[in-house]
């Protein structure tokens, strides 16, 4: 999977190495970064999902493909805090 094809998903939710795959990292770098609090998850049972939406805010992508407004994802066009997602550090 690579960016356009996260822009174009239909699903609410990738998998952790589709996640892996947009990024261009390890699938054991995401699980860190979930561990760490620094990219929001979900679990179902033994699976973990990641959502689509934090994690192209997380990119500095919105939802319909273009750029975000703002180059933090934590914040909202109106100035209220969002999602705690926490940028990845490097």
């Amino acid at each position: 999977m690579n960016l356009e094809d996260l822009k174009a998903s239909p699903s609410a939710v990738v998998t952790v190495a589709q996640a892996a795959s947009v990024f261009g990292v390890d699938v054991r770098t995401v699980t860190r970064a979930i561990q760490k609090g620094e990219l929001p998850a979900l679990r179902l049972g033994r699976r973990v999902l990641i959502p689509r939406l934090p994690l192209l805010a997380c990119l500095g992508v919105s939802g319909d493909g273009d750029l975000a407004e703002t180059s933090d994802p934590r914040r909202r066009s109106d100035g209220s805090k969002g999602a705690s997602v926490a940028p990845a550090q490097g």
